[in-house]
């Protein structure tokens, strides 16, 4: 058993992070979230918008006849002398979905940790932090080969076969498929298999976050809340000035000099990758996050002389 640490558990590689280390994890405070209460119907600590008699007080009204008087708020009716009637929220479970992309263009950085062991070591955190507040979890991999679904579990055993995937696919330097999966077509069956109100993570550089994707995540944020994570590289937001660019890969090798056109497109590119994601923010449960490779905000803390996104 791996004994409990409260320091921070940074991948010792930049382009790989072993399954010890997703598994350490679990012991890091951020990751064994809070005290766990009790709960009106199911385990779970969130909350629904059906107004009844749950656990947790949401607001007041006046009085009406048929009332339950146990519900009665005395302290507001001694202040006020009218009768106010407490109203709460019932507690429901609610399944966490974590969608990872692990696809080539995630196996790189110039700096700092490769963009897939980042997004596994994020995934892991969302997975250990679920587990400790009760709720049930489920994942999906995508990745150059193939991609693999988690239904949503507080198992044991399907935890761990998850964490040994996650170890095992975030890094596939030799992948033979020609065409990897696109966001949109993962997106799409995230649609078939995600059920209404679950919460979702989904952790991607979002290269290919084309008119297609956009659509199944605009349909995706009317029935789940979505965090959506960009994790990039600083040359893919810039590439540096007044040099060459030498690219190699299966058998192939191409040299680019970049002009001063060349350049403001590559940053526009970036920029409209930012932009659409920034509109998919305005839609209502939908958050977004930019997390660079060279400022990884799960490897900081208060205090910490780094770069927040």
């Amino acid at each position: 058993m791996l004994a409990e640490s409260t320091t921070r558990p940074i991948p010792k590689q930049r382009h790989q992070i072993s399954l010890e280390e997703l598994l350490s994890l679990r012991h890091w405070p951020p990751a064994r979230g809070g005290r766990r209460e009790r709960m009106a119907i199911r385990d779970g600590h969130h909350l629904s918008h059906i107004r009844g008699r749950g656990m947790e007080y949401d607001d007041v009204r006046q009085y009406q006849p048929g009332d339950d008087i146990r519900h009665l708020d005395w302290h507001l009716m001694a202040r006020t002398g009218e009768a106010y009637t407490k109203l709460f929220r019932e507690e429901r479970e609610r399944p966490v979905f974590v969608i990872t992309d692990l696809r080539p263009t995630m196996q790189f950085a110039t700096r700092g940790h490769f963009k897939a062991v980042l997004a596994s070591y994020a995934a892991s955190m969302v997975v250990w932090n679920t587990l400790a507040q009760g709720d049930r979890v489920g994942a999906h991999l995508f990745g150059a080969d193939d991609d693999l679904l988690f239904k949503p579990t507080n198992a044991r055993q399907r935890v761990m076969g998850l964490m040994a995937e996650l170890a095992e696919r975030h890094y596939q330097p030799n992948s033979e498929r020609v065409q990897p999966i696109s966001l949109a077509a993962a997106l799409s069956k995230a649609e078939r298999y995600l059920s209404s109100g679950t919460l979702v993570y989904l952790f991607s550089d979002f290269h290919d976050v084309d008119a297609a994707a956009q659509q199944h995540l605009m349909r995706l944020a009317k029935r789940c809340e979505l965090k959506l994570v960009l994790i990039s590289d600083p040359l893919e937001e810039q590439l540096p000035k007044g040099r060459r660019y030498r690219f190699i890969g299966r058998d192939k090798e191409v040299s680019i000099a970049a002009g001063a056109t060349q350049q403001d497109q590559y940053q526009q590119q970036f920029a409209q990758r930012i932009a659409v994601l920034e509109q998919l923010h305005q839609l209502r449960g939908v958050e977004f996050a930019h997390w660079r490779s060279a400022a990884h905000p799960l490897f900081t803390c208060a205090g910490d002389d780094h770069e927040h996104a």
